[in-house]
């Protein structure tokens, strides 16, 4: 089965009426608002195809919020989840006074038996897929802890799933029946999976989660948007409870990043000497706001600038292949800044 609601079809001052009773259809009931942004010219687009217990609809709309309140949710018999895919655009998602920037590639789970708030900033495609309770704790002994948890795009498993629910929504008015139920156990199959390897996670002690968390840091010490948000939304945790996992470490969370990125990058900088790179696009490449963030941090931690660091590298003589060989057995690692120094780059 295959629906797809001809919106523009309807007068201009009855297409967002025309939008929410659909929604209430396909979905469950909620309350949708226009931003200021849509008035006057909201336009939308809404498909649902049955891929075979489960559902997948594919919504387009211009700007708007969209709140699931307790009134709306006692007009339901039997609530279930929703999983939300941001193909498009950009939105922020409050469940359980979590809330989660969604980004392209992003997706989220989401109660229906809760509240909730989805605020759709820009004009957006987001195909939805709706299970029953059944349906999600087949994929998952307690998916209610993954509610108000971005699933980043950015992390291979979940961007290929975004991607395949974005191949299957735009086919899905060409597909038959036979190929959308193998679809609905491909992308069930790779939900689960990722739900599976993120319980595993939780189920870490806290040192193995510190462990954990400190691969991944290493993983993404280049990234400028590196700290205990993004690590947070990787791990299913919440900021206060990265922060937590380092209490009593030597360093705090942000100590152990600044000090990893910046002796990472003096070694890079160093084995790179003679690299044609300008400086700005290596502080960029480093997660570094600008050359001038870099020059601070580096005075800061090394008494040196990295122009001056380069430089000295340049001087050096290239070791021979049994210097090279004998330094690289030796483990000889840049020292790490001091706890001043640290405390000094946080500007």
């Amino acid at each position: 089965m295959y629906d797809a609601y001809s919106i523009a079809a309807r007068p201009r001052r009855e297409r967002f009426e025309f939008f929410r009773d659909v929604v209430d259809q396909v979905f469950c009931p909620m309350s949708i608002s226009l931003s200021s942004a849509s008035a006057g010219h909201f336009a939308a687009s809404v498909s649902v195809a049955a891929l075979g217990a489960a559902r997948m609809a594919h919504v387009a709309t211009s700007p708007c919020t969209v709140q699931r309140r307790a009134e709306e949710i006692a007009r339901i018999c039997e609530p279930g989840y929703l999983v939300k895919f941001q193909l498009k655009g950009h939105s922020v998602w409050t469940q359980r006074k979590r809330e989660v920037h969604l980004r392209p590639g992003d997706f989220v789970i989401a109660s229906t038996a809760e509240p909730y708030s989805l605020r759709l900033i820009d004009d957006y495609s987001m195909p939805v897929l709706a299970l029953t309770n059944a349906a999600m704790r087949d994929l998952t002994a307690d998916p209610d802890r993954f509610l108000g948890v971005r699933m980043s795009g950015e992390e291979a498993d979940c961007g290929l799933l975004s991607s395949f629910v974005g191949e299957v929504v735009a086919r899905m008015s060409r597909l038959d029946r036979a190929t959308l139920a193998r679809s609905e156990t491909n992308i069930l199959d790779l939900l689960r999976g990722i739900l599976a390897a993120r319980s595993k996670r939780r189920s870490l002690t806290a040192a193995q989660q510190q462990r954990a968390i400190k691969t991944f840091i290493r993983t993404r010490i280049a990234d400028h948007r590196l700290g205990p948000a993004m690590i947070a939304a990787e791990f299913g945790i919440t900021p206060r409870y990265v922060h937590a996992l380092f209490r009593d470490a030597p360093e705090t969370i942000g100590e152990y990043i600044r000090a990893l990125r910046l002796n990472s990058c003096r070694e890079a900088l160093e084995s790179a000497a003679g690299s044609e790179q300008s400086l700005t696009d290596f502080a960029l490449s480093w997660g570094f706001y600008d050359l001038s963030h870099m020059s601070r941090c580096f005075r800061a931690a090394f008494n040196s600038t990295p122009s001056q660091i380069r430089a000295r590298a340049r001087l050096e003589p290239v070791p021979d292949t049994m210097a090279g060989a004998a330094n690289a057995g030796s483990g000889t690692q840049l020292p790490p800044p001091s706890g001043n120094q640290l405390r000094a780059t946080r500007a």
